[in-house]
Parts: C-alpha cells; sequence; structure tokens
C-alpha cells in the first residue's frame, strides 16, 4: 500500500532503524519512542487489523516480540520488564493503519515520563536526522544481540 509508512519502509522508501527481517515480518525502532529501544514488530504484508492475520503470521509476530525483548536485556540496556501491546484499529489509537505490536522497555521509576512522553511524543519532530542516526546504531547494537530463536 503506497501511502502506509510501515509498506513504504518494508519497500526501501523511506528510512527505517530495522534490528531484523525476515520473509514474513520484520523489527524496527519506532522513530518517536516512549522509552529507549521502543521497538515495533511489523509483518512485511500489509493488513490493517490483528483479525486479518493468519494464525501462523500472527504467532510468528508475537514470537518476534519475544525475541525482541531477549535481545534488548542482551544488549546490556536498562530494562527490567516490557509493555507489549498492540493498538487495534484506530479508535484504540492505532495512528498507522498497518498492524505491529509495541515493544516497549521498562524500568523501575519510570511509569510518570512514560505516561507523559506516550501522550507527547508524535508532537516533537525537531532534530529527526539526529534522532535516525541514534535509533541507528541502537538497531545495530540489538540486531547484534537478536536471538536466532
Amino acid at each position: 500500500m503506497s501511502d502506509c509508512v510501515f509498506c513504504r519502509i518494508r519497500d526501501g522508501e523511506l528510512p527505517g532503524s530495522v534490528v531484523y527481517r525476515d520473509d514474513r515480518a520484520m523489527v524496527l525502532l519506532d522513530l518517536f519512542p516512549v522509552r529507549e529501544a521502543h521497538c515495533l514488530v511489523i509483518p512485511l504484508e500489509h493488513q490493517p487489523l490483528l483479525q486479518n492475520l493468519s494464525p501462523e503470521l500472527t504467532a510468528h509476530l508475537f514470537e518476534l516480540a519475544r525475541r525482541t525483548i531477549r535481545a534488548q536485556k542482551r544488549a546490556g540496556l536498562d530494562v527490567l520488564a516490557h509493555n507489549v501491546m498492540v493498538n487495534d484499529g484506530r479508535e484504540a489509537n492505532q495512528h498507522v493503519p498497518h498492524v505491529h505490536i509495541h515493544v516497549i522497555p521498562r524500568r523501575g521509576g519510570d511509569t510518570l515520563a512514560t505516561a507523559l512522553t506516550w501522550g507527547t511524543r508524535m508532537m516533537n519532530i525537531f532534530g529527526l536526522a539526529k534522532r535516525r542516526h541514534r535509533l541507528d546504531r541502537l538497531a545495530g547494537l540489538l540486531a547484534e544481540h537478536f536471538p536466532k530463536v
């Protein structure tokens, strides 16, 4: 789908800080992260809603979410827990109508900061080039620690 940002990243039309990619899905860093190393697990197939995915692809996406958690911990990031979530549909706060799973690293005492960042994260459009460079470096680190299974 030509107007979908995730499809355009998939097709190389837009930059993306990709941690992992296979023939069914990819893991990339969120351009507007809630916390450092906030990742998105995205099917390569364009589908707006989770209910449209096959059971096999759904299972694969959640397996990649599990492996993303392991990569974040292996990379030595300050991670004690995770939020793993899907905003499924516009009314559920899904900003990009393409299925994606958020994998958000958490540490103790970050609840207020996380809530504030979640509410304002897409308003910060300044410094995208510098942010992209930082995300690309972090994607490389996570890719080095991404488990094969």
